[in-house]
C-alpha cells in the first residue's frame, strides 16, 4: 500500500521521527516500518519513499559515518554521485567547494535542519570546510534544478543536512581521538525524551590540527580549530500541536597562506576567525490527523544564519565580513488517501516565505527582500506511478527581474519486475550577489545591472533490483543548460562582474551499485562521467570528467565483541584550473588525476566503550584539487567511544 507522510520539517525530522499517514490496519507492520526508514524529506515538500521519488537523490546515513570515521562531512560527500569536491589546501578547515551536476559551487544549496546555510558575504556560498560530520543522522543530497522548491542558489542541487534528535530516557554519550599533523578531536553530549511529549539532544565537538602548509610551494603549518555546539528540543503538549527550536554554533580560527600573482599560493602569516550562528524555530498544527481519508496541517517557521568572519595579515586586523539571512515561512499540506479507489494518495502544498539577506563590511553595508509562493501537487497511483508537479514565483524586491521557476517527477514501477523508471525536469536560478550587485573592493565595483543566472535541466534514469532486492544498479543521464553566468571583467581599468552571452553545456551520467553480499558484508560505488563546455567550447575548470568511488564494509565478531573493518577508495579524475601571470591574466592549466585509500576499523572493548583507528591516503598519493594549493599525505588516527543509557 502507498503512504504519504506528513510534512515535519528538518528539525523534526530524522529516520526514526518521522510519522506515517495511512491507516491503522498497517502502521505496525514491518513493511511500514522499513518504508518509513526509507522515507525521503528533501525531494519533495511531503515526504515520499524513495522508490517512489522521481528525482535523483542519495542518501548518507549516520551509520555510513561512523563506519568510516569521517570528520569533515565533504569527505563522505565525495562518495555521492554527480558531486565534485575541491578543497584549498591543507585538509582542514580550508575553503571547500561543492559543485553538483557541472553547477557552480555557489549554485549549491544547503540546509540543515530547516535552515539556509549559504553565506551572503561569501558569494551566497556554503564553506564546507567549518562542517564537521559528528553529530548528524542523516545527509539528503537531490540532485537537479530545485529552485522551485528551494529558490534561489539550488540550480545544481540541495544538500540537506538533519542532525541527530533524542529518544526516550536519557543517553549520553562522548569520544576522542588524536593522529598525524597533530589532530585531535574531543566530543560529548546527552540527548533523551519523556515520551512522546518532549525529546532533547545536546553535543558539542572540539576539533584541532597543527596542520600542513596550504600552498604547494610552502614550509609552514597552518593550523586549525574549530568548536561547534548542536542542540534540538522539540515538545508535544497536546495531540495535536509540535514545536520545536535547533540551534548550531560554530567558532573556528584557520591559519592560511597568501597568493601571488605569477607563483599561486605562498607562506604567509594570515588567520581567519569564523563565527556561524544558526537557528530556527517551528510550531505545527495537525488537523484531522486521526481521519481515514484525508490530513490537514500548517506550520509556521522562523530561520536564522549568520557567518562573521574576520582576517588578520601579520597578527593585525585587516577585514570583515559579515553575512546573514532570516526567514519566515508559512506551508500546508492537505493530503487525500483513497487506498480503496485506484489506491490514490495525492498531496497539495501551499507555502509562503520571506526572506531578507544582508552583507556588512567596511566597503558596503546592502540587504536584499524576496517573496516566494509556491505550490506543489504530489500524486500516487495504482502503487506503481508517482507524479509530482511544482511552481514558484520570486518576487525579489525589484532589484532584479522576478522568477518563475517549476519542475516535474515521475517514477514508475514496471509491472512484475523489479525495474524502476524515474524522470524529472525543472529550471533554477540563482541570484546575483550583494557583492556583485554593489560591491567595492581595490580595483573591483559593482554591477546594479546584473540579471539572475537560470538553468533548465532535465534527467532518465533506470533503477534495477537484482538476487531479491540485496543489489541495486541505478543508472540516470541528466542534461543541464545553464544562462545568464555572472563573471568578473575588465572595465575601465577595474574589475566588475556582466552576465556572460551564451551557454554552459553540460551532460552526464550517473551509475551507483549498493549490495548487501551477506548479513555481515555491504559494498556500494558509484561511477560519474560529467561532459562540460562553456559558451566557447571550453571545458569548464574544476570539473573532472570522470569520479569514481568503492566501500567495502565488513562487521565481524572476535572473542564475542562486534567490530566493523572498512575500505574505501576514491578516484578524481583529471580536470582544469585556472593560473594567473604576474599581471593577473588568467590561463588554463592541467591538474593531475589521484586516487585516495582509506580504512577504518573499530572494535568493543567491552560495553560500551569502543576503540577505533583509521589511516587516511594509505597510498601517500600527492596531488592538488586546486592549483598550487596542497593536500595532506598519508596519516593515521586512534581513538575511543562510548555511549550509555543513564536511564
Amino acid at each position: 500500500m502507498s503512504v504519504f507522510v506528513k510534512k515535519t520539517f528538518l528539525p523534526e525530522l530524522l529516520g526514526l521521527s518521522v510519522s506515517l499517514i495511512t491507516s491503522s490496519s498497517v502502521a505496525d507492520d514491518e513493511k511500514s516500518v522499513k518504508k518509513l526508514k526509507n522515507m525521503v524529506i528533501t525531494a519533495n515538500y511531503i515526504p515520499l519513499d524513495k522508490a517512489k521519488i522521481g528525482s535523483a537523490v542519495t542518501v548518507i546515513t549516520a551509520e555510513d559515518i561512523k563506519r568510516q570515521q569521517v570528520v569533515y562531512l565533504s569527505d563522505i560527500l565525495r562518495t555521492v554521485p554527480g558531486l565534485a569536491v575541491n578543497q584549498s589546501g591543507g585538509g582542514f578547515g580550508t575553503l571547500t567547494q561543492i559543485r553538483i551536476r557541472g553547477a557552480e559551487g555557489n549554485q549549491t544549496l544547503v540546509r540543515l535542519n530547516g535552515i539556509e546555510l549559504n553565506d551572503p558575504s561569501g558569494g551566497s556560498e556554503f564553506n564546507f570546510g567549518n562542517l564537521l560530520a559528528d553529530d548528524i543522522e542523516r545527509v539528503e543530497i537531490l540532485r537537479g534544478p530545485q529552485s522551485s522548491l528551494y529558490g534561489s542558489d539550488a540550480i545544481g542541487g540541495v544538500i540537506n543536512i538533519i542532525t541527530k534528535k533524542g529518544r526516550q530516557g536519557l543517553k549520553l554519550h562522548g569520544s576522542a581521538e588524536a593522529g598525524s599533523f597533530g589532530v585531535y578531536q574531543v566530543k560529548g553530549g546527552f540527548s533523551g525524551g519523556l515520551g512522546d511529549k518532549l525529546d532533547y539532544h545536546f553535543n558539542v565537538s572540539q576539533f584541532e590540527s597543527k596542520g600542513i602548509s596550504i600552498a604547494e610551494s610552502g614550509t609552514e603549518p597552518d593550523g586549525n580549530k574549530n568548536l561547534t555546539l548542536d542542540t534540538t528540543i522539540t515538545a508535544r503538549p497536546v495531540d495535536m500541536i509540535e514545536v520545536g527550536v535547533t540551534g548550531r554554533r560554530v567558532e573556528a580560527d584557520l591559519d592560511y597562506d597568501g597568493f601571488q600573482a605569477g607563483i599561486g599560493a605562498v607562506d604567509a602569516n594570515k588567520t581567519a576567525r569564523t563565527r556561524q550562528n544558526f537557528g530556527r524555530t517551528y510550531a505545527k498544527l495537525e488537523l484531522f490527523k486521526n481521519h481515514r481519508y484525508f490530513h490537514w496541517n500548517h506550520q509556521v517557521s522562523a530561520g536564522y544564519s549568520e557567518s562573521r568572519r574576520k582576517y588578520f595579515n601579520n597578527n593585525v586586523f585587516s577585514s570583515y565580513y559579515n553575512g546573514r539571512n532570516v526567514k519566515y515561512a508559512y506551508q500546508t499540506n492537505l493530503l487525500l488517501d483513497t487506498p480503496d479507489f485506484l489506491q490514490m494518495h495525492q498531496g497539495l502544498t501551499f507555502q509562503l516565505e520571506h526572506e531578507r539577506d544582508t552583507i556588512n563590511s567596511r566597503s558596503l553595508n546592502r540587504g536584499i527582500r524576496t517573496t516566494s509562493y509556491v505550490g506543489e501537487y504530489q500524486l500516487e497511483l495504482l502503487d506503481r506511478l508517482s507524479l509530482s508537479g511544482a511552481i514558484r514565483y520570486d518576487n525579489n524586491d525589484k532589484l532584479f527581474q522576478d522568477a518563475t521557476t517549476y519542475r516535474g517527477t515521475l517514477s514508475y514501477q514496471l509491472t512484475e519486475t523489479n525495474t524502476r523508471l524515474h524522470a524529472s525536469i525543472g529550471t533554477g536560478v540563482k541570484n546575483p550577489t550583494l557583492f556583485e550587485l554593489y560591491g567595492f573592493t581595490g580595483n573591483y565595483v559593482g554591477n546594479p545591472n546584473l540579471q539572475p543566472e537560470k538553468s533548465q535541466g532535465w534527467d532518465i534514469g533506470i533503477e534495477q533490483k537484482f538476487w531479491h532486492d540485496r543489489v541495486v544498479l541505478d543508472t540516470t543521464y541528466y542534461h543541464n543548460r545553464i544562462f545568464n553566468l555572472i563573471n568578473t571583467v575588465a572595465v575601465n581599468n577595474g574589475l566588475t562582474s556582466a552576465n556572460k552571452a551564451g551557454i554552459n553545456k553540460i551532460e552526464g551520467i550517473e551509475t551507483s551499485l549498493t549490495a548487501h553480499l551477506l548479513s555481515n558484508l555491504d559494498f556500494n560505488a558509484q561511477y560519474t562521467w560529467t561532459s562540460t563546455r562553456d559558451a566557447n567550447g571550453v571545458a569548464l575548470v574544476r570539473r573532472p570528467k570522470h569520479i569514481a568511488s568503492a566501500n567495502l564494509n565488513y562487521a565481524f565478531r572476535v572473542f564475542g565483541r562486534a567490530g566493523n573493518l572498512n575500505v574505501g577508495v576514491k578516484y578524481n579524475g583529471k580536470q582544469t584550473d585556472y593560473k594567473y601571470a604576474a599581471n593577473w591574466t588568467k590561463s588554463i592549466v592541467p591538474l593531475n588525476d589521484y586516487t585516495l585509500v582509506n580504512v577504518a576499523a573499530s572494535y568493543y572493548v567491552f560495553k560500551p566503550l569502543e576503540v577505533f583507528a583509521r589511516v587516511e591516503n594509505l597510498l601517500d598519493e600527492h596531488y592538488q584539487e586546486v592549483y598550487s594549493y596542497a593536500a595532506k599525505g598519508i596519516a593515521g588516527y586512534a581513538g575511543m567511544r562510548f555511549s550509555f543509557d543513564a536511564w
